[in-house]
């Protein structure tokens, strides 16, 4: 029974155990928005710092899943030693990752992940980056008072969970009462629109969660055009928040806020993993990053005043990647 054991743990770790250095493809399925253009500098930058890698091959699918298959078939014929990817779908490349790994090349998806069991995952839990958000807003509140929530794209499944992991914590606070609820699509136009629209209604707003992107800026920006101090809120490690936040704390200091992070050096930790399998290591099928926060008292340690706004605070770039990349 022990060698029978054994010899199941030895094939699970040396499946894709191969001579170094390695090519490691990287197929992003779009690279319309900074968080994505970040994550591949992220990956970029690790690369050139890992001497178990050669040479880092990037494609990108302008937001075609058609695309991003042949990007990934165009790898395997290329016979990259792993495949990192972040996902257009969580169905559609189910079949060419199985044809990767029958090539004896491993695959690791991150940020939008897939479905696949042949794959493996990098993630963070999006109830528990709700969960984080929607704790510290009710214990600021004091459990009690109106709320409204920013959700991200109504059908979404990171959306969906990460409201989902706040109404738990609002649940078990009965005092505390959801009067609006808006799907802005983590967007500053929609943000600011529906919260101009909140404005002409007259609720009593004693706290807004949102889930992060750009909607916690906007709100932010549609209080202090009217003169007014803002509620507590909660964000994402988004620049633009993150100075529209020291810039609030400056001129009311009773505003707070807090930020987690579904971090853009997740391609970089992603990398990380599939040396590892080249390397012979046994990783679980599911790998769940702690999620990075940002509180009052830390938010110095990351913004950054004279970036532009897209710029994702929780990076692993140095300080001069991240002036080039943001200043061209």
């Amino acid at each position: 029974m022990f060698w029978a054991v054994l010899l199941v743990f030895c094939v699970a770790t040396s499946a894709f155990a191969a001579e170094g250095p390695f090519v490691i493809g990287f197929s992003e399925f779009d690279m319309s928005n900074s968080w994505r253009t970040q994550s591949v500098e992220e990956a970029k930058y690790a690369a050139t710092q890992n001497a178990d890698v050669k040479e880092l091959v990037i494609t990108q699918a302008e937001g075609d899943i058609s695309k991003q298959i042949a990007d990934i078939e165009d790898l395997i014929s290329k016979k990259v030693d792993a495949i990192i990817l972040n996902a257009g779908s969580p169905k559609a490349l189910n079949p060419v990752i199985a044809k990767a790994v029958a090539a004896g090349i491993p695959v690791i998806d991150f940020d939008s992940g897939t479905d696949s069991d042949k794959a493996y995952h990098l993630t963070i839990d999006q109830k528990d980056f709700g969960r984080v958000l929607g704790e510290w807003l009710a214990k600021t509140m004091n459990g009690k008072g109106n709320i409204v929530v920013f959700n991200g794209m109504k059908g979404t499944k990171d959306s969906a969970e990460r409201f989902e992991g706040a109404d738990e914590i609002f649940s078990k606070n009965p005092d505390i009462k959801i009067v609006q609820t808006v799907f802005a699509d983590w967007d500053y136009a929609k943000a600011k629109r529906a919260m101009e629209s909140i404005f002409a209604s007259n609720l009593k707003i004693d706290g807004i969660w949102s889930q992060g992107g750009a909607m916690s800026q906007a709100v932010i920006d549609a209080y202090t055009e009217r003169g007014e101090e803002p509620p507590f809120i909660t964000g994402e490690d988004n620049n633009g928040f993150f100075k529209a936040w020291k810039k609030t704390k400056e001129k009311y200091p009773k505003f707070d806020s807090i930020a987690t992070s579904c971090p853009t050096w997740q391609s970089s930790a992603a990398m990380e993993m599939a040396i590892d399998l080249l390397k012979g290591k046994q990783l679980e099928r599911t790998t769940v990053l702690p999620i990075p926060i940002t509180t009052g008292e830390t938010i110095d340690q990351y913004v950054k005043m004279d970036l532009p706004d897209s710029y994702w605070c929780n990076s692993k770039l140095p300080e001069s990647v991240v002036k080039e990349l943001f200043t061209r």
